[in-house]
């Protein structure tokens, strides 16, 4: 898929929950079950709660069992073509390909239940259909799966029960061809089609406004003797920005080159700011060299953090005016990136007192990519160092999606243990869950929430 990032060749950002199974999935949080697979041998106890669950090595089984596709019609709509053309009326198929373009996936209410819709992903075509696979992060059975046809039509469709508040990318595959964009959708989001159910949550902060004054972002590249490499960083400042007297924090953020694309942060921080939404921030982007240089940066790697605390931080501050205060200081990322976040204030919190970490892989453990998962496996290697280390000075943003919710090290339960984790310890901790997948759509719009938590006119 194109809107997110392979973290592992586990896959861990994947999950979704279909049709007979949805109620469960989609109940709140704190309702959701702890498996066999949580408990440990040791009992642990943190301001009179016991954390022994987070030392454990596995997690267990996912958090729900995992159905299969579904192989019935579940759309209101399909069921009243399929009567009319069973009927003999040929023009209601017509009528109905002229009516749903531009409008897909068909999105019907579920009776009974306004939190969740039926949500109908269509392809046209005869036999030949047969080889077409739906393409998703939010159906892991699904994943690959035919569509089914109706009857004896062109109509080829998937139907699953999602939340109403889904916002996802998709596709469809043919044998031996690039994902294929849904050509009855005019939605893109980089390499997919994309959908927002009715009550998905406002981007409103990603797009460029007129009326907005705009920062400026500065291109720059400096060399790290803890890396032995030159580094390429872009240094955003706010609109008005003034090097003498003005009062700004500090925002250093991983895979910059993401952030100056998918995630438009110059954009969302000029219109935070204007909105008087947050306290001026000069921002850090700092770009990966490769893919393979990214996965040593990000997985928990000290000469990585020391580049930051002890040669990018300071060379940045003889540049630019910002605050060395560690409460106004914010360090965030996606995925690897919001695990590496953590693990650069757990070890420079005089630097770093704010994390912002959107789908972390808390599910990381050293040598994960050289192992095979398993229930097992050491899932959790930051969160135990959290547990085992007195309290610090840091505020935490955390946030996870509903669809990350498959394989051994579920990034959606990792999450929550990190939350649970860092509450039991008495940190401050926002934590968000929201009904998307691993994604930079999902994630371009709750970065300001993150933001706003950590920088707002209120803190």
């Amino acid at each position: 898929m194109g809107g997110g990032l392979n973290l592992c060749r586990w896959k861990v950002f994947l999950g979704w929950r279909i049709a007979v199974e949805i109620n469960e999935l989609w109940e709140p949080e704190s309702s959701a079950r702890r498996t066999a697979g949580d408990s440990a041998a040791v009992s642990v106890r943190i301001n009179g709660q016991d954390v022994s669950t987070y030392l454990t090595a596995g997690v267990g089984e996912p958090l729900q069992p995992k159905p299969k596709a579904p192989s019935r019609l579940d759309s209101p709509r399909l069921i009243a073509l399929a009567r009319k053309v069973n009927a003999g009326n040929r023009a209601a198929l017509k009528l109905f390909w002229e009516e749903v373009q531009g409008k897909t996936p068909l999105v019907e209410p579920v009776p009974g239940d306004d939190q969740l819709r039926r949500v109908t992903f269509l392809w046209r075509g005869g036999a030949e259909a047969s080889e077409v696979r739906f393409d998703a992060q939010i159906l892991p059975d699904a994943q690959g799966a035919p569509l089914l046809r109706l009857g004896n039509t062109d109509v080829w469709f998937l139907t699953v029960r999602l939340p109403a508040t889904a916002r996802f990318t998709y596709g469809f595959k043919r044998p031996g061809k690039r994902q294929l964009f849904d050509p009855l959708n005019p939605l893109r989001f980089r390499s997919s089609s994309f959908a927002e159910l009715p009550a998905a949550p406002p981007q409103s902060w990603i797009g460029i406004q007129p009326d907005v004054p705009k920062g400026t972002l500065w291109h720059e590249k400096l060399r790290s003797e803890n890396l032995k490499e030159e580094r390429s960083v872009s240094i955003y400042t706010p609109p008005g920005y003034d090097p003498k007297s003005g009062s700004y924090g500090l925002l250093v953020l991983f895979d910059g080159q993401d952030y100056r694309g998918p995630m438009p942060i110059p954009t969302i921080l000029d219109n935070l700011v204007a909105a008087k939404k947050i306290h001026p921030l000069v921002a850090i982007l700092v770009d990966n060299q490769s893919e393979e240089s990214r996965d040593r940066d990000l997985e928990c790697y000290p000469p990585f953090a020391d580049f930051l605390a002890k040669e990018l931080v300071p060379w940045a501050r003889q540049r630019y005016r910002f605050s060395a205060e560690p409460e106004r200081t914010i360090v965030g990322g996606v995925s690897l990136g919001g695990l590496n976040a953590a693990y650069c204030a757990l070890r420079y919190p005089e630097v770093f007192g704010n994390v912002l970490s959107q789908s972390g892989a808390f599910g990381y453990f050293p040598g994960w990519e050289d192992q095979e998962a398993s229930d097992y496996s050491p899932f959790g290697w930051l969160i135990r160092q959290f547990v085992t280390t007195r309290k610090l000075p840091i505020r935490f943003y955390l946030e996870a999606g509903l669809f990350e919710n498959d394989c051994p090290d579920t990034l959606l339960a990792q999450n929550r243990r990190m939350r649970d984790v860092l509450e039991a310890k008495g940190y401050s901790v926002v934590y968000s869950e929201f009904a998307g997948g691993h994604e930079f759509l999902s994630w371009r719009g709750s970065v300001a929430d993150g933001l706003i938590a950590l920088a707002g006119r209120g803190q």
